[in-house]
């Protein structure tokens, strides 16, 4: 699978990522990280942060701080990087372009829609309503909240018990490699959305990978044109 095109019209449902998908924050939560990193004296590549894009913080400190970890400590600094997080997110989170419009687009032609992200509820709220799409989303699901996040597909498959819809019905749109491993998992039609998408890792998971929004909306209305 790669590069090509998908009817969304055929779905019933559309489950957004957010980090990275419908707003830029990476920065900020590696920010967030490191400030916790620095306070415990815990030198980390650049390559580990990378790796991390797209996945829970509970599992980074574990790849960080080692399997000895306890829970009640991992859940200490989970939410110290959460305040951190806090601080740094309303002044470094801006919106990927066109993609709140792109969500509009697909809430108006009668399509559910769910945000699925490992960030917490309160971050995801915030974020939504920065987007101004509070009012166009039917469900979200925190990994945060959850045993397992991505690339588990355990997030998508809680995100299709509350939309109340099987695998077939809808689709995932992501960014990073542990989301689309997470949806495919999940059983979920996946769109790669952005440049890293297009990297060659993405391409057994996705059955659509398109560079930004704008392409996005062409095959919403190819979609349209062949579904009528």
């Amino acid at each position: 699978m790669g590069i090509g095109q998908v009817n969304l019209t055929l779905y019933r449902a559309a489950i957004f990522d957010l980090d990275g998908t419908l707003v830029h924050s990476e920065p900020a939560w590696e920010a967030a990280k490191r400030r916790v990193m620095a306070r415990l004296g815990v030198k980390v590549p650049q390559a580990t942060y990378d790796a991390f894009v797209g996945r829970g913080v509970r599992s980074f400190l574990t790849e960080v701080l080692g399997p000895d970890l306890t829970d009640d400590h991992r859940t200490d600094l989970a939410n110290q990087i959460g305040a951190e997080a806090d601080v740094l997110l309303p002044q470094m989170r801006q919106p990927i372009p066109g993609a709140a419009e792109s969500v509009i687009r697909l809430a108006e032609l009668g399509l559910r829609i769910a945000v699925c992200s490992s960030s917490p509820r309160r971050h995801i709220l915030a974020a939504l309503d920065q987007l101004g799409l509070v009012g166009h989303v039917r469900a979200i699901v925190s990994g945060a909240d959850l045993p397992r996040g991505k690339p588990d597909p355990l997030p998508y498959l809680e995100t299709l018990r509350l939309l109340d819809l099987g695998q077939a019905e809808a689709f995932a749109v992501e960014d990073a490699l542990p989301g689309v491993i997470s949806a495919d998992a999940a059983g979920l039609t996946v769109v790669g959305i952005g440049q890293k998408s297009l990297a060659p890792g993405f391409a057994a998971y996705c059955r659509v990978r398109l560079p930004d929004f704008a392409s996005f909306d062409r095959m919403v209305e190819a979609s349209i044109r062949s579904f009528h």
